[in-house]
C-alpha cells in the first residue's frame, strides 16, 4: 500500500505542477507559487529560482518547508526540508525552455539556482466528483445528519 500511496502523491504533483511553496520569513510563514521541474519516485521535488530571491534566503536560513498542490479534484500537501543547490550539472540536467523565460542567464549562471525539497511526508485528498460532490455531501449531511464522505485521503511517509 505504501508504494501505491507514494505513487498517488507523485502523480498528483506531476499533474498539477505548480505548488504553493511555504517557507519561514520575516517571523511568519510565506507562500509563493513555484513550478516543479522534477518529481522523484520518493517524492522529492526540484524547483528553479534565482540566487537573490527572498525564497532562497529563507531556505538558506531555515530549510523546513511545505509545498501544497491543488487540482480540480485532488490536493496534496507535502512537508519536508528544502536546500539550495548550485551544482551546474544538476541545473543543466533539469533545464528546460520554460525555465529560461524566468532565468535567461541559463543553467551555468551563479544567479540560477535549484531548490531541492526533500519530502518527509504528504497528505493527499481525492474527490472524483469534484466540488459538486462536496456540496452534495454537505447538503446530504444537513438533511440526513449522516457525515459526508469526501473521497479518498491518506497521510504518506516519504
Amino acid at each position: 500500500m505504501a508504494d501505491e500511496a507514494v505513487l498517488k502523491v507523485t502523480d498528483i504533483i506531476k499533474d498539477v505542477r505548480v505548488g504553493m511553496f511555504t517557507s519561514h520569513g520575516d517571523g511568519r510563514l510565506l507562500s509563493r507559487p513555484l513550478t516543479v521541474v522534477e518529481v522523484n519516485a520518493d517524492g522529492d521535488l526540484w524547483f528553479f529560482s534565482t540566487a537573490n530571491s527572498d525564497i532562497v534566503d529563507e531556505v538558506k536560513a531555515r530549510g523546513e518547508a511545505n509545498v501544497s498542490f491543488a487540482g480540480d479534484k485532488k490536493w496534496v500537501s507535502v512537508s519536508g526540508t528544502a536546500s539550495v543547490v548550485l551544482e551546474v550539472e544538476k541545473k543543466r540536467e533539469l533545464w528546460n525552455s520554460m525555465v529560461e523565460a524566468f532565468a535567461p542567464e541559463g543553467p551555468d549562471s551563479l544567479n540560477t539556482v535549484l531548490i531541492h525539497f526533500a519530502s518527509d511526508s504528504a497528505e493527499y485528498w481525492e474527490n472524483p466528483g469534484g466540488a459538486g460532490s462536496l456540496v452534495a455531501g454537505w447538503v446530504k449531511q444537513k438533511v440526513t445528519g449522516k457525515a459526508a464522505t469526501p473521497g479518498d485521503s491518506a497521510t504518506v511517509e516519504l
